[in-house]
């Protein structure tokens, strides 16, 4: 192995790192989606409310 190549460890470590951070940010992808159609859900039901209170 030459100086300039990691350790096939390391690489695997490496490589195990990247997977678990990409998994962290498709979690939190859907975590914020969820947030915003719940938000949407409320705003939506809010409007209903309204709509009966004023006719």
């Amino acid at each position: 192995m030459g100086r300039d190549t990691p350790r096939p460890t390391t690489r695997i470590e490496l490589e195990e790192g990247v997977t678990e951070v990409a998994m962290i940010v498709q979690q939190e992808a859907e975590i914020a989606e969820l947030a915003r159609r719940s938000r949407s859900r409320l705003a939506t039901k809010e409007g209903e409310e309204t709509r009966r209170r004023t006719r």
